[in-house]
């Protein structure tokens, strides 16, 4: 830490010898500025706020004892240093009443000054850790106050001592901040709140758990508080943090009434947009869809749950086998869309979204068995799931998780789609395949993609999968398979059914196509 000076002499050259005489620097000082006269100085003392002035005791308009005079008038204890020639020294013996530090004759001798500033230097030093102590004592002190109010049957002081605290004002709101990537960032988070804030008298810092806190005076539009904050600490680092506000009160006796809100806000953090600040009129995110979509459906019934999860697993399972990267999003923005307005929990909707993950690895791996060498990678990812901290967080990690397990991209094209679609029955045709599910998949209307399936193969969805099916039957049967075993292997859970799809395209009974 440097100590800033401020020179002021109306001879330019003295000026700039003192400047350039020694090493300011090394001595722990600067020259933040110069001032030709006294009313000049006072004019540049309030922006510079110098520790120490070197003052010329006679100069024209206002003197360096003129000076001296008005500072210590206006109440500031700024150290100051006076240059006078001989005949001055009356003068300077008047100056040092006035709570100076000494004085230097003309010309200046470099090893007196140096002397002199090495003396002050530590005296400056222990001045400025005994301001810090104090002011930390206070902040501590209002910071007390704040907590006591905050506790359950704490009591508000008498009005002196809110007084001493300089905590009377108009209104009074809580704001809490909370780091999303670990307690190690709450002291940067604290220091900075405590400068941009507290330091300028906007409110009075606390901390709450695993929170910052700020008690939030007047009632300023809260919006542009989070975003100078965010500001100012992506200045800093990478700070990224929730934040909440409660309501504005009157009185201090009302203040938990506005942390309670600010805390369940926060808790609720998940369910809303990101890069908001929280408040009372803040609309979580399955409001809006519910806004958008109509009414909300009814919660679901356990086993509904799971067959909706599953549903969902094959779907993303199939656009993961083509590569469509884009069915991902909108497969994974589907079901979160729907667990949302259904009224699932945090834990509940993560759940969901890792037994959906879970049941698409499960799919792959059947087919890719090198996939299970990932194990590690898979595992980390699935546990990730839980530890995302807002619902668009949850989404995005989901999708780039689901693009990672097969990194190829769908080509444009229709021709190249129905191509897509051909290779994907034959590698799958053992699921429980449906146009309604791949139209999904495919981003496309059912009814749209059966017509161009239609027009390239010259049959019907359903006729082609039966077909295909009934051949890989054959090739089972051939191995001396029984029929029902063959039939769940193509994707017939009902042997009768399959018994008479077989006789419709090859002409005998599965039994005894067996025998030939």
């Amino acid at each position: 830490m440097l100590f800033k000076v401020l020179i002021t002499d109306d001879e330019p050259t003295i000026r700039e010898g003192l400047k350039t005489l020694i090493d300011w620097e090394e001595l722990g000082f600067e020259v933040v500025g110069t001032a030709a006269n006294g009313k000049d100085a006072l004019g540049k003392f309030e922006g510079l706020a110098p520790d120490l002035m070197i003052v010329d005791i006679r100069m024209p308009g206002m003197s360096g004892l003129e000076l001296i005079e008005q500072l210590r008038k206006n109440g500031h204890a700024v150290h100051v240093m006076i240059l006078s020639g001989y005949a001055d020294f009356e003068y300077a013996k008047k100056a040092i009443t006035l709570d100076t530090d000494g004085y230097l004759l003309k010309p200046v001798d470099e090893d007196e000054l140096v002397d002199y500033l090495k003396k002050l230097r530590v005296t400056l030093a222990s001045e400025s850790e005994a301001k810090q102590k104090s002011s930390m004592q206070e902040q501590l002190n209002r910071e007390w106050v704040v907590q006591s109010l905050l506790t359950p049957g704490g009591q508000v002081p008498e009005e002196d001592a809110l007084a001493r605290a300089d905590l009377i004002w108009d209104s009074y709101a809580v704001l809490l901040f909370k780091p999303l990537n670990g307690q190690g960032q709450l002291p940067a988070l604290r220091s900075r709140i405590v400068s941009q804030y507290e330091e300028t008298g906007k409110g009075v810092v606390f901390m709450f758990e695993s929170c910052v806190g700020l008690l939030l005076k007047d009632n300023p539009k809260l919006e542009p508080v989070r975003k100078g904050l965010q500001i100012s600490l992506l200045q800093l680092s990478d700070i990224e943090f929730a934040a909440a506000a409660g309501s504005a009160v009157k009185k201090l006796a009302d203040l938990q009434s506005s942390f309670d809100e600010a805390v369940k806000l926060l808790e609720q953090r998940f369910f809303y947009e990101e890069d908001q600040l929280l408040t009372g009129s803040s609309v979580p995110i399955k409001a809006r869809m519910t806004a958008a979509d109509g009414a909300a459906m009814a919660e679901p019934e356990g086993e509904d749950f799971i067959v909706y999860c599953d549903e969902t697993a094959e779907k993303l399972y199939l656009a993961v086998d083509i590569g469509n990267k884009e069915a991902y999003a909108s497969l994974v923005g589907a079901a979160g869309k729907h667990l949302l307005e259904h009224g699932s929990s945090e834990q509940e909707l993560k759940a969901a979204m890792a037994h959906i993950v879970t049941g698409v690895i499960s799919k792959l791996s059947q087919r890719d068995p090198e996939l299970q060498s990932r194990s590690g990678e898979l595992s980390a990812g699935i546990l990730a799931i839980h530890q995302t901290v807002t619902y668009r967080a949850l989404e995005r990690h989901v999708i780039d998780f689901v693009s990672r397990l097969n990194p190829g991209v769908i080509s444009a094209g229709t021709d190249k789609q129905v191509k897509k679609l051909l290779d994907l029955i034959q590698r799958n045709y053992a699921e429980n395949l449906k146009l309604e599910s791949l139209a999904d998949v495919f981003n496309y209307n059912s009814a749209y993609l059966g017509k161009l399936f239609k027009s390239a193969t010259g049959e019907y969805f359903n006729t082609y999968v039966d077909k295909v099916r009934v051949e890989k039957a054959k090739e089972l049967l051939g191995q001396g398979m029984k029929v029902y075993q063959v039939a769940e292997m193509v994707g017939y859970s009902n042997v009768d059914y399959f018994h008479s799809k077989f006789r419709k395209y090859v002409g005998s009974a599965p039994s005894a196509y067996r025998k030939r």
